[in-house]
């Protein structure tokens, strides 16, 4: 992967030709030379390269830590990043699957040229339910689209539902998700992605207000999986002071946390939850059961 990226960085000399004279300035507040650009650049590659799928701000965040020439950590930093991530993509130096945007979508009906190409996306889309002999559900809630972008390969793998709450939850919405858990009776564990601020934490303990409001019929283990402040601590996240008081000397966004590191660490804690040997035992199940299903598929519908 490193090698792709270094011969598509040759490639970046060319195309900061063309970036106009009202590129941005760097931190000495003079704009910044051709050459300048051209390292920026190559800097933000080798970090997508290393973290992608990530959001634009993921990337905004890691190029601060990571003491890229001319990228402050303000929003004349984000915007810097912004613009130098649309050029790549569109001059074809960054791949557009590296940079993730969930907060926009198609809604569309499900439709299929026959009955046979439906049975073949069936066998190809086929899950058996890892979790239907679990004692207990498991499941991910998170603060923004921006983070469901970056962790959803780890819960559509593990195949555990992902809430995603955009800000400050609706009482709806929370009463939805207690039915949910009160119709099938087992435990739930809910491991939260959100930001270690003022607003991050308020609206946290909003949503678990909300869900006991609503007094579910099954025990709930709540758990802040990221940011905690000691993530901030041992991982030096970058954050800046907070607007409010909270007790705490900076207010961190969740996306100050790696991609990387924060994948690790949901796919450490579901997979906690599943024996070796029970996984093992569905991914060999699943596996015949998809094989028959394309056979099926391959003889078409008489």
């Amino acid at each position: 992967m490193l090698t792709f990226v270094v011969l598509l960085s040759l490639e970046v000399v060319a195309m900061t030709d063309t970036i106009s004279d009202s590129r941005p300035t760097n931190r000495a507040g003079r704009r910044a030379t051709k050459r300048e650009m051209q390292e920026r650049y190559r800097a933000l590659l080798r970090i997508a390269a290393e973290h992608n799928p990530a959001s634009v701000r993921h990337i905004f965040y890691l190029a601060v830590v990571a003491g890229v020439a001319g990228i402050t950590k303000n929003e004349s930093g984000y915007t810097k990043v912004q613009r130098a991530l649309v050029e790549l993509r569109r001059s074809g130096e960054l791949p557009y699957g590296w940079i993730v945007d969930n907060t926009r979508w198609m809604r569309r009906p499900t439709s299929y040229r026959d009955a046979a190409s439906c049975l073949t996306e069936i066998a190809r889309l086929y899950r058996r339910d890892l979790w239907s002999d679990a004692d207990e559900q498991v499941e991910v809630w998170c603060e923004s689209d921006s983070i469901a972008g970056v962790i959803g390969e780890i819960t559509y793998r593990w195949n555990v539902p992902l809430y995603v709450t955009r800000g400050f939850t609706s009482l709806s919405f929370a009463h939805g998700a207690v039915e949910a858990w009160n119709d099938d009776g087992r435990d739930v564990v809910v491991y939260y992605v959100g930001d270690h601020d003022p607003a991050g934490l308020a609206i946290e303990d909003k949503l678990q207000a909300y869900v006991d409001d609503w007094d579910p019929e099954v025990d709930v283990h709540w758990e802040r999986l990221a940011v905690t402040w000691d993530q901030v601590v041992d991982l030096d996240l970058p954050g800046t002071a907070p607007k409010n008081e909270y007790g705490y000397e900076l207010a961190v966004e969740a996306e100050a946390l790696p991609p990387g590191v924060l994948r690790d660490l949901l796919d450490d804690a579901i997979g906690s939850h599943v024996a070796p040997q029970h996984l093992e035992f569905h991914e060999l199940i699943e596996a015949e059961e998809r094989a028959g299903l394309e056979a099926l598929a391959r003889k078409g519908v008489s």
